[in-house]
């Protein structure tokens, strides 16, 4: 699906070959991991900032703010990393030769091209998911009555959709920035804006939308379930004082 919305942002033809539709699977992976796994401690982090370190809740502006700034951060780490992995769907190569002769020929700055549009899409999703998405779930337990999961997972979604739906202009920006690392037809950040406009008008940049907002769906819900299969397994102890204190208010 990754491989997929790429090719659409970029006007590349699409394809069935396994071979090709799971190039960069390896830095697709390593990705997901260290970002989905940074944005969590990031988010607390500003959370703990806005709260000046005082036991309380977030208000719903505060959630959707620590969300979009422990996001933006994360975009430090997927820049490179995307970048990489577009010319390894590009090109064919291996990953470590595609960073090596990225670095080579273009200089190591050039891992980071695009890095101000992967600050931003970052921001924007991770305010929906982090931080749209529980102020969904809390809507939807109490208006609907819904359980706690069900609420989360739709709440995560929905808040998904959007947030993947007002990022993906961003996105759009930066795969052909970083698909483009010759320049040849996407220059800098406003270069580009001004270069996909001109092809298409506004709807070149919802170009490759639907693979992506399906691929956030589903990626949402694994998450999830990742998390309640795993949570138990890495940390026992917090699941038993959690059941401790379900037994004593009930």
């Amino acid at each position: 699906m990754l491989y997929c919305k790429n090719a659409t942002q970029q006007k590349l033809p699409l394809t069935l070959d396994p071979r090709v539709l799971y190039r960069g699977i390896g830095v697709s992976v390593g990705n997901m991991v260290l970002i989905t796994g940074a944005q969590f401690p990031l988010t607390g982090m500003v959370s703990r900032a806005l709260t000046g370190g005082v036991d309380r809740s977030l208000d719903k502006s505060e959630k959707i703010a620590a969300g979009f700034a422990g996001g933006a951060i994360s975009g430090l780490i997927c820049a490179p990393m995307e970048l990489i992995m577009i010319q390894q769907q590009r090109k064919g190569t291996a990953m470590l030769s595609a960073a090596a002769n990225i670095v080579r020929e273009r200089g190591v700055l050039t891992l980071f091209r695009g890095l101000e549009t992967s600050c931003g899409r970052e921001g924007l999703f991770t305010a929906g998911y982090l931080g749209m998405g529980p102020v969904f779930a809390e809507q939807l337990q109490r208006r609907y009555d819904m359980s706690a999961s069900s609420a989360n997972f739709a709440g995560a979604a929905g808040a998904g959709m959007i947030a993947a739906t007002l990022s993906h202009p961003l996105d759009t920006i930066k795969t052909c920035m970083q698909g483009d690392i010759e320049r040849a037809t996407y220059t800098d950040f406003v270069g580009t804006a001004r270069t996909l406009l001109q092809q298409e008008g506004i709807g070149r940049f919802f170009n490759g939308w639907a693979f992506r907002t399906s691929r956030m769906i589903c990626a949402i819900w694994l998450i999830g379930q990742c998390k309640n299969v795993f949570g138990p397994l890495l940390f026992p102890e917090t699941l038993k004082l959690k059941e401790s204190s379900s037994k004593a208010l009930r």
